[in-house]
């Protein structure tokens, strides 16, 4: 299967009439930004974190809504991760239409109705329509998916969910649905493991961002259509980069997050600025070239470390996490997380 994650990214622009109505001024917290700004929800795969599906709006736009719009460009070979922050009951029928396989940590106030356990420890549930339902209709609904008929998938789903903490990093508890049903294909563990991959996608917004665009440089578009062009041109741009080092990777036998972004993006820039040469080289020639200075040891990370962050931001006005404190280090581990799977729930627990 193919790991995709959803993800986010604002990005700030010129402060003109043009752009302000355009994309509006991100008013969250009690404070407005300086700069009008634009939102990019993205889907990312997370071994190469290149962006093979996007949508742009204003910063008046939600998660949610922008994810909507990309559900039908998934395909049935996907895996779709995605944090809590996207789960909804339409969401995940939406994307399930698509039929790519879904595993989504869900919030902490939602309850699937108990249905039975499975021997990996994870367990099945029915999921009904939070709204538009008398309490009737949803115990009608229960009995059916206990006695194992079918459910019209636009008032209840059956999903199977995961329970796990991870003791040696915060240790929170997170439940996790997914619409893999059979623990024969993949166990919970698995599940929990391959969730957590899901932050590879925050290194390809780091490298969108930070190292293709520049830190906290503004884009350069005063009026909206060339600005919805130039973020365009960036995630295609990203998308092109990822491609070359997915492609030097699998030559050289390497894990493609062992390649350097910074490093390939200077690579390339180096060949595009290049004076030509004269006889013009054959464009293989050039391709050849570029995949072995790509793959190079002097462009591969050494092996990742095992370590993880606080999680804390720059600024707490518009976030409901604490600021980074300038004690926040890294903290190394001698191995990756330890996953410990939490008791299902009995009978006598379950969801309203």
């Amino acid at each position: 299967m193919q790991g995709d994650d959803e993800g986010t990214v604002v990005l700030d622009l010129p402060d003109t009439e043009a752009n302000v109505a355009e994309f509006g001024r991100d008013s969250a917290g009690g404070y407005e930004t300086a700069f009008p700004q634009a939102r990019v929800v993205a889907i990312s795969e997370c071994a190469s974190h290149a962006i093979v599906a996007a949508d742009v709006a204003g910063c008046w736009a939600g998660e949610q809504t922008l994810a909507f719009s990309l559900y039908r460009r998934l395909t049935e070979e996907m895996l779709l991760t995605a944090d809590r922050g996207f789960y909804s009951f339409p969401a995940w029928n939406e994307a399930r239409h698509s039929g790519a396989h879904l595993l989504w940590r869900v919030q902490a106030g939602l309850r699937p109705y108990w249905l039975r356990d499975l021997a990996d420890g994870s367990w099945l549930a029915v999921i009904t329509k939070p709204a538009g339902l008398r309490q009737s209709q949803k115990d009608r609904l229960r009995a059916a998916a206990r006695q194992g008929r079918d459910l019209d998938p636009e008032h209840a789903v059956i999903v199977r969910v995961v329970d796990y903490t991870v003791p040696d990093r915060k240790g929170e508890h997170i439940r996790l649905i997914t619409s893999i049903l059979d623990p024969a294909e993949v166990t919970a563990e698995e599940l929990a493991r391959c969730y957590h991959d899901r932050w590879e996608a925050e290194t390809g917004i780091d490298q969108l961002k930070t190292h293709l665009r520049g830190p906290g440089r503004i884009l350069r578009s005063r009026t909206p259509e060339p600005a919805y062009q130039e973020i365009w041109a960036y995630l295609l741009t990203h998308w092109a980069l990822c491609t070359l080092i997915c492609t030097a990777a699998t030559t050289a036998g390497l894990d493609p997050d062992r390649i350097k972004f910074l490093g390939t993006v200077r690579i390339v820039r180096r060949s595009v600025t290049d004076r030509a040469a004269f006889p013009p080289e054959p464009p293989d020639a050039s391709w050849t070239r570029a995949l072995h200075q790509v793959a190079h040891r002097r462009n591969v990370n050494p092996r990742r470390r095992h370590r993880s962050y606080p999680r804390a931001v720059k600024r707490s006005r518009r976030s409901s996490y604490r600021e980074r404190r300038p004690s926040d280090k890294g903290i190394r581990y001698a191995g990756p997380p330890t996953v410990a799977l939490l008791p299902t729930p009995s009978a006598t627990q379950r969801g309203p």
